[in-house]
């Protein structure tokens, strides 16, 4: 297993991460996987990574066991450590602000932590019928706990703690959830076109940061999202449209927060 992290200056991403952390009521020495999406980089590369921080790694890939298991590689590797590892510390700065990176602290068996997340690989719409979904996704994760926060708590088991980051275009912004369930049942196998419609701003999430205010918070920014998905709308192709879109929404939901709603 990797020697505990050593305190050293810090980059940005890896504050942002302790303070996360400290915000969840979480003990620097708690078990957690990290969840890399390995595919996201050249065959080899993340897990090379791994073995030159830890010797001894104990790893697996996350489609092992799922109807994806052929294509594992197509996916992320999970990876067994502790939050105050080198390997933790050094994926936080290496691999978070890539978005690539999410970490479920959890005392479970891995096979049941991670029970939730597998299950959710395949989504039933209702437009598009059976689709691949990527529920360790980071940008996924944040819209989702946003829009439907109650749909993130059932990736992971009860008190379980997951954390993911994202871009916000000045930096890493790290976000979590607890697990709500004492089951990790993970999404509904069915969903509505509402869900269809909030996977359009999943991955229209960089088009949407690089025209938000930037003097806006991370939180307003993703409010902003959530406001414009609950009204039905889907994330405009057009880029011009998507900025007047998202003006509009600026100005009104700037001026229900000053009247206070």
């Amino acid at each position: 297993m990797s020697l505990t992290a050593l305190a050293l200056d810090k980059p940005e991403s890896s504050v942002g991460f302790d303070q996360t952390l400290k915000d969840s009521r979480v003990a620097l020495g708690e078990r957690c996987l990290l969840i890399i999406d390995a595919a996201r980089y050249d065959k080899g590369d993340a897990i090379g990574h791994v073995y030159a921080l830890d010797d001894n790694p104990d790893w697996f890939w996350l489609f092992d066991e799922t109807p994806f298991e052929q294509h594992k590689d197509a996916g992320p590797i999970v990876v067994k450590t502790t939050l105050n590892s080198v390997l933790c510390q050094r994926a936080v700065s290496q691999w978070g602000p890539d978005e690539a990176l999410g970490i479920l602290v959890s005392e479970r068996e891995q096979d049941s932590a991670l029970a939730g997340i597998r299950k959710s690989l395949m989504i039933h719409f209702e437009t598009y019928g059976p689709c691949f979904v990527r529920p360790y996704d980071g940008r996924f994760l944040e819209v989702l706990n946003t829009c439907l926060p109650e749909a993130v708590g059932s990736l992971i088991g009860k008190d379980d703690l997951l954390i993911w980051a994202t871009s916000h275009g000045e930096g890493t912004h790290w976000s979590s959830a607890r697990g709500a369930s004492t089951e990790t049942e993970g999404l509904h196998a069915h969903q509505p076109s509402s869900f269809e419609r909030l996977l359009t701003w999943v991955s229209g999430w960089p088009r949407c940061m690089a025209i938000a205010n930037q003097q806006h918070t991370p939180s307003y920014r993703i409010r902003i999202i959530r406001e414009l998905w609950s009204a039905g709308h889907k994330c405009p192709e057009s880029d011009a449209e998507l900025g007047a879109l998202w003006q509009h929404a600026e100005l009104e939901f700037h001026g229900l927060h000053e009247k206070g709603l």
